[in-house]
């Protein structure tokens, strides 16, 4: 009789392709798990594919079936992951709701999300909708996905890169105009929206693993054309902007675009690890980047975020006091528009360390060395800025350390987060550490603190204040590089 073909999970398949990778005999591996010795080769040489349908499909299936809408079905799995990552439990009504919405958005008038569509949508991907008494048994299944994925996905996507080449972006809120003396502990509050809004952007950042390589900040805030940007042609980070200063889908897909397009200038093949997000959707055509999602619940995530993310909103914080401080000393005006903020995060970007960088890797489990020498600066003595700031007057909340000073924002919420209803909403939150409230006094600090408009240098006056800086230079023990690059600045002007 014809011996017939074993057919393998998708699971199964990558547990082959990892014992591949880790050196085990091909012929033994093929013997465990009674296939040919060709079947192997065809599993190796589709091994993307098997990767790519481990993260999306239901790993127990055995045969991977196309959908007529194929782009509505990845939108919405993302979707799902998104959502089973935030709050709340999803549900058929809200599932057809949403998929009807986001077809209608990619141009399938015609789409309609049908039972049957529904039911081969959830089989396909592994989805089931329990009640809340065995709620329990759903989150150890879905607590298992990620340990799953960390032991047999992520290995192989990082055998195929260099750490050089493997890149995290991650995304936080700041309320970058935010003083001590705005701030008041309580706990379990909620934020005010109207209030914090006016002053909040969302900042993105990415960086290698080893640490060698920042991308350039993507910060979105809530006008395209702000007031400080009046004849400004050119930022130190990418700007986008909406209503609410969010990521949106829109938005992750031009800047994934947009880095493709460096890297491929580069001649590099990357890989970018995104944490799931409903915003962070699948993107077409990519040259040079390949887009890998963190599973949903993914405590990576968080180690990497508490490294590199705070090390940037900690200098942030104590270059922004800094900045009160020269004022009030200096018996002038405390203004800070959008555009100095910007400013201010690039040049605190530029001081996060590769050894910060390295170790909040390591903490998120990928365990790598770095061959810099160099120690992590950190700011000065947080006891001593605030005991300066105090002398100059600043208020500084009694019981808050500069810690909690500076992770404050923390919890704002930078994307839409979907509910049960399909819709989605905004939802503003605090740690419990301490919640930020802004007194009635301080509803218009915002426009406040734009000051008045500053006419732009005349070309002479740029030249002046690179002269006073070649002397200021001059009296400094410093070496060339510095004078190298005042000496292009002037070739510039």
């Amino acid at each position: 009789s014809v011996r017939r073909k074993k057919s393998i999970s998708i699971e199964e398949k990558v547990d082959i392709i990892s014992a591949v990778e880790s050196g085990e005999k091909k012929a033994d591996i093929a013997a465990k798990y009674g296939i040919k010795k060709n079947s192997l080769s065809s599993i190796m040489k589709n091994k993307e594919k098997v990767l790519e349908a481990f993260e999306t499909f239901d790993p127990r299936r055995k045969r991977l079936r196309g959908a007529l809408y194929a782009d509505v079905e990845e939108a919405l799995v993302r979707w799902c992951r998104g959502a089973r990552a935030g709050p709340g439990s999803l549900s058929g009504p809200a599932l057809r709701l949403k998929a009807n919405d986001l077809a209608q958005r990619l141009g399938h008038g015609d789409f309609r999300c049908s039972n049957g569509w529904l039911d081969r949508f959830k089989a396909r991907y592994g989805l089931v909708f329990r009640a809340q008494p065995v709620e329990a048994a759903a989150a150890a299944a879905v607590d298992d996905a990620p340990t799953r994925w960390y032991q047999n996905v992520l290995p192989c996507y990082l055998n195929d890169y260099q750490p050089k080449n493997v890149f995290h972006v991650q995304e936080t809120g700041l309320l970058y105009q935010m003083l001590p003396h705005n701030t008041f502990a309580f706990k379990g509050e909620t934020c005010s929206v109207g209030k914090l809004s006016k002053e909040r952007i969302t900042v993105v950042v990415g960086t290698n693993m080893d640490g060698s390589e920042k991308l350039p900040l993507l910060v979105i805030g809530k006008s395209k054309s702000p007031h400080s940007f009046k004849d400004v042609k050119s930022l130190p980070v990418d700007y986008e902007a909406n209503d609410k200063a969010w990521m949106t889908s829109e938005v992750f897909e031009q800047w994934i675009h947009k880095l493709d397009g460096r890297f491929q200038a580069q001649q590099r093949r990357v890989v970018i690890l995104v944490d799931p997000l409903p915003t962070h959707t699948e993107v077409k055509n990519l040259k040079s980047v390949k887009l890998v999602f963190f599973p949903p619940d993914s405590s990576p995530c968080i180690a990497m975020k508490q490294g590199v993310i705070t090390s940037l909103k900690v200098k942030y914080r104590y270059s922004l006091i800094k900045r009160f401080v020269d004022c009030v000393e200096g018996n002038k005006d405390f203004m800070l528009t959008l555009l100095d903020a910007i400013e201010m995060l690039h040049l605190c970007w530029r001081e996060v360390t590769p050894e910060t960088i390295v170790k909040s890797s390591n903490g998120a489990g990928f365990k790598l060395e770095t061959e810099t020498n160099s120690k992590d600066k950190e700011v000065e003595s947080d006891f001593d800025l605030i005991a300066h700031a105090q002398a100059a007057g600043v208020e500084f909340p009694e019981g808050l350390s500069f810690e909690e000073y500076a992770a404050l924002d923390d919890d704002l919420v930078t994307y839409e987060v979907p509910t049960n209803n399909g819709m989605m909403c905004a939802r503003e939150s605090v740690s419990d550490k301490a919640a930020i409230f802004f007194s009635d006094e301080d509803e218009d600090e915002g426009d406040r603190f734009q000051g008045a408009e500053q006419p732009l240098p005349s070309k002479n006056e740029a030249l002046s204040a690179l002269d006073t800086l070649r002397k200021f230079l001059r009296s400094q023990d410093t070496d060339d590089s510095l004078h190298d690059s005042l000496a292009d600045l002037e070739n510039f002007i």
